[in-house]
């Protein structure tokens, strides 16, 4: 398993298995990759591009599945997205 420490903790804490989520989001990507690269983004996004996100809702609700959004960032970026 190569998610970060966090992700697991976070998985774990709302009783998700962490290598259940990490093989699940592996063979998402790599269905819709289908063995290869976004080409979008290799032609949009120049290779040294970091970005931040802030999440901000515009009224008081409930938010699903942010653990399981936070593994996909941690595989995608190759375990160098930071969760906060």
């Amino acid at each position: 398993m190569s998610l970060s420490a966090p992700i697991v903790e976070a998985l774990v804490a709302v009783g998700l298995d962490p290598a259940a989520v990490e093989a699940l989001v592996r063979a998402t990507l790599a269905e819709d990759l289908d063995g290869g690269t976004d080409v979008t983004s290799e032609a949009t996004v120049p290779v040294d591009q970091w970005s931040t996100l802030d999440l901000v809702s515009r009224a008081e609700g409930i938010a699903a599945g942010i653990p399981v959004a936070a593994a996909v960032f941690d595989v995608a970026s190759h375990s160098q997205a930071t969760i906060m």
